[in-house]
């Protein structure tokens, strides 16, 4: 990753700090920074085809794709946007965001101090993946906390959350998350409400859905999901990683010699893959987000086989089938 240090203006405390409610976001997207490598890209593109002894996938990195942090290191210490989040830069996030979203994978890390869960946005709020920050598991040198300024939950909040500040929100570098949970400190000078404690994702490989978990390092575990941090257990299913919103269907696939094979759309106009991923059963019916003509790929573990080309997107009501043999 770039660092910003000489790179980009100072506006804050330190060079990956910015405290200037005026500054330009775009400026700080300069096209020679990289988030990722080249190879790492490279990897994941490669990595989002192999689907040998997989069922379902995650991607695990050091820090979050996101800011979703307002107070750091006290309660009076408001920073608006933190340059050492993998929130920026933000073509570089997007980049990855792309990657991960194509293989319906949630994002896992931690370093960021603070337990939350988010589904990002790339385009609009909420079509990306969904992404876990573990807390901190001793949390006594520098505390941070989801507290939006204006004290108010996003639009699209979570229903019947005992949190106050769900919803849609952009962070201080301009990026797209939907916050689903968070677990703030409650005091710092209580060393049991410092809210550090550990996650566990619980992957469902036979209904391919996710649990993610927020345990308190002092909560009694055999008190069952009632210790977690409030707004936790959250179950998505895999699907769900990806937030699009389907606007028509390509002919349903009828696999007449495999069973759960992998499935790769590609979007014909600009090359772009929708997504390659593991279906269920020897049945599915690809989903577009947009009109126009496709190329479906399919394979055992890898999508090599080229079953349709130039395919145009049907309906949401669409009832084509396209009977399919890998051999």
């Amino acid at each position: 990753k770039s660092g910003p240090q000489g790179k980009i203006p100072k506006m804050g405390p330190r060079p990956d700090h910015i405290n200037d409610p005026a500054y330009d976001r775009a400026s700080v997207d300069l096209p020679e920074l990289k988030l990722l490598g080249d190879r790492q890209l490279q990897f994941l593109d490669q990595w989002t085809d192999d689907w040998t002894g997989a069922a379902m996938k995650a991607v695990l990195s050091q820090t979050a794709f996101c800011g979703a942090v307002h107070l750091h290191g006290s309660p009076s210490n408001r920073l608006l946007a933190d340059l050492d989040c993998n929130g920026w830069p933000q073509t570089g996030r997007q980049l990855a965001l792309e990657r991960i979203r194509r293989v319906w994978a949630p994002h896992l890390c931690g370093d960021q101090h603070l337990a939350v869960l988010v589904q990002h946005g790339l385009e609009v709020a909420s079509d990306g993946p969904y992404a876990f920050t573990s807390p901190a598991i001793v949390n006594t040198i520098y505390g941070r906390w989801w507290h939006p300024e204006d004290e108010q939950p996003g639009q699209n909040p979570v229903p019947n959350s005992p949190l106050e500040w769900t919803g849609e929100y952009e962070d201080g570098l301009g990026n797209l998350i939907r916050m689903l949970a968070y677990a703030n400190p409650e005091d710092r000078k209580d060393e049991t409400q410092r809210a550090d404690g550990h996650g566990i994702v619980r992957f469902n490989k036979k209904d391919q859905t996710i649990t993610f978990e927020c345990w308190s390092r002092f909560t009694n575990v055999d008190d069952g999901d009632k210790a977690q941090f409030p707004g936790w257990p959250v179950t998505i299913r895999a699907s769900q990683n990806d937030g699009r919103v389907v606007k028509g269907y390509l002919p349903e696939l009828q696999f007449s010699d495999a069973k759960s094979p992998v499935v790769k759309v590609i979007r014909e106009r600009d090359g772009e893959v929708l997504y390659s991923v593991r279906v269920q059963g020897d049945r599915f019916r690809p989903a577009i987000y947009e009109s126009g003509k496709y190329t479906v790929k399919v394979g055992q573990d890898r999508p090599s086989k080229a079953v349709m080309t130039g395919i145009m997107s049907g309906k949401m009501t669409d009832q084509r089938t396209k009977k399919v043999e890998l051999r």
